[in-house]
């Protein structure tokens, strides 16, 4: 199975978005800060990082940088609340299947 990685504070944005992913197959973990997205990075094994736009003390990008250093292989991709839901489970699902990278 696929392992997804969401970072997002906001809780219900991010089990909304991890049930969407679960419905597809994937693996998702979440975590509510950079500090846990660092800590989870190491202890997993995911083809995608989603990170959410807003996040508190950090920039999305500095930290989608910062992940993709410590694990080369993975997709990082930063989101908005504007971004369709549907759109970024679709991306997710183009990676897993060799179709499209981030």
């Amino acid at each position: 199975m696929s392992a997804v990685l969401i970072v997002d504070e906001i809780a219900t944005e991010r089990e909304e978005f991890a049930r969407a992913l679960q419905a597809e197959g994937f693996s998702v973990t979440q975590c509510d800060s950079a500090q846990s997205a660092h800590r989870d990075i190491w202890e997993g094994t995911f083809i995608v990082v989603f990170i959410a736009g807003v996040l508190t003390g950090v920039d999305a990008k500095t930290l989608g940088g910062q992940l993709k250093d410590m694990a080369p292989e993975v997709e990082t991709i930063v989101y908005s609340k504007s971004d369709q839901r549907s759109a970024l489970v679709r991306k997710a699902i183009a990676i897993r299947d060799g179709v499209a990278a981030a």
